[in-house]
Order: structure tokens, then C-alpha cells, then sequence
């Protein structure tokens, strides 16, 4: 890998492992992203329906229902694919599971900041 490095000879933490997630990690990283789309996708629809409720006394349709299940099912695939693309990754090539990881964390971890509560 052609990354620098800081001074003590590690890359630095805030480096986005671009190889990693193009070569070896690549199916692990387009796993973990399919699996975050979906997460955002069921936790919007049930803040829509939780919304509605609480605003308006509308319950959700069965139709509502069955779209929130669906988004939630589509999820929980994708949380299978991701774990056994992070397996499947960390038994060939662990210092690049480890730098997915790294990588999710902190990405994860700047997201956190920017969260508002309500």
C-alpha cells in the first residue's frame, strides 16, 4: 500500500484504507453500506409511522405495515451478508479486516457527533 505514514510509522487513524476497500474488503464494504442503506430505509418508515401517530392519531395501514416488515426483513439480510463477508474476510486476510474495521469505526464515530437528539 503506497498510504503514509505518521511519526510514529503507523498510518493514520483518520486515513480512508482506499486498497483495502477496493481490493480484498471490497464485497465486506459494499456489504456493510447495502446494510446501513437498509437500516436508514426501515428506521425513516418507522419514524414516518411513529409520526403519524403521535401527531395525527393515525395508525399504520396494513399496507404500512407490510412495508415496514419488508424494509425490516430487507435489513436483516443484509446484516447476514455483511457478517459473513467480515468472516469470510477475516479469515483471509486479517490486518484488512482489521483496517475495514478501523475504517467503520471511525466513520461511524464522526457520524455520532453530527446526530441530534430531539
Amino acid at each position: 500500500m503506497s498510504e503514509q505514514t505518521d511519526q510514529t510509522g503507523d498510518k493514520p487513524s483518520n486515513d480512508r484504507p482506499d486498497e483495502v476497500l477496493a481490493g480484498v474488503a471490497a464485497d465486506a464494504w459494499q456489504a456493510f453500506n447495502a446494510m446501513e442503506t437498509t437500516k436508514r430505509r426501515h428506521f425513516e418508515q418507522l419514524e414516518v409511522l411513529e409520526n403519524r401517530k403521535k401527531n395525527y392519531n393515525i395508525e399504520p395501514s396494513e399496507k404500512d405495515r407490510a412495508l415496514l416488515a419488508g424494509l425490516l426483513r430487507d435489513h436483516d439480510e443484509q446484516v447476514a451478508r455483511f457478517s459473513e463477508a467480515s468472516l469470510s474476510l477475516k479469515q483471509r486476510d486479517a490486518s484488512a479486516h482489521l483496517a475495514l474495521f478501523g475504517y467503520i469505526a471511525l466513520i461511524s464515530s464522526e457520524a455520532e457527533k453530527r446526530r441530534t437528539t430531539h
